[in-house]
């Protein structure tokens, strides 16, 4: 037994596409046969409309699903361009606070003021980081060594600290998430 849907792909028919699946088996020829008062010619016109109105259908589904493809992979780039211009315009603060700095007369400037104002500008370049989901690695001496976290760049004893332990704090790590964009750097007791 064979159907004309045999050698398509599995589609859901579109909305207000109410289409009946047509059987061809020996009785269904026999009934158009009888319809069509014995007449062959009839009867292969009438199954080659009917083969022609599946091709069709089956055209409009194709190009209904690469439609929506196109029309998804487009979405994705808005979205991804929407991040990207929220998170250079949180950067874009960061920015306007080093240019300002950087006009400071320094020759007027205590080391004091001048250390507060660079510790302003990194607390705001941390916000702007913490706003975009990303959070610091910071191990403490004494810590557990976390391979997915932490990459160890030396052996280091340090007093109190055991084997296999952070002894030293070198640079911190930052992590999205689950995602570990780059891992604390430390010492490890050995």
């Amino acid at each position: 037994m064979m159907t004309p849907t045999d050698d398509m792909p599995d589609m859901e028919p579109a909305e207000g596409d109410a289409q009946e699946e047509v059987v061809i088996d020996d009785a269904f020829v026999a009934s158009v046969l009888d319809e069509q008062s014995g007449d062959v010619a009839a009867v292969i016109e009438w199954l080659q409309g009917q083969a022609e109105e599946a091709r069709e259908a089956r055209l409009r589904a194709l190009a209904e699903l690469r439609n929506n493809q196109r029309r998804a992979h487009e979405n994705e780039g808005r979205v991804g361009r929407a991040v990207t211009a929220a998170t250079v315009r949180r950067m874009l603060t960061v920015l306007d606070q080093l240019d300002l700095a950087l006009g400071q007369d320094v020759d007027g400037m205590t080391a004091q003021q001048f250390a507060q104002g660079v510790t302003l500008v990194r607390d705001e370049f941390r916000s702007a980081l913490a706003e975009q989901g990303v959070t610091p690695i910071e191990p403490e001496v004494g810590d557990a060594f976390e391979p997915l976290q932490h990459e160890a760049m030396l052996q280091q004893p340090a007093e109190n600290v055991a084997s296999g332990h952070v002894s030293m704090v070198m640079q911190s790590g930052f992590a999205m998430g689950e995602t570990v964009l780059r891992p604390a750097k430390v010492a490890t007791a050995p």
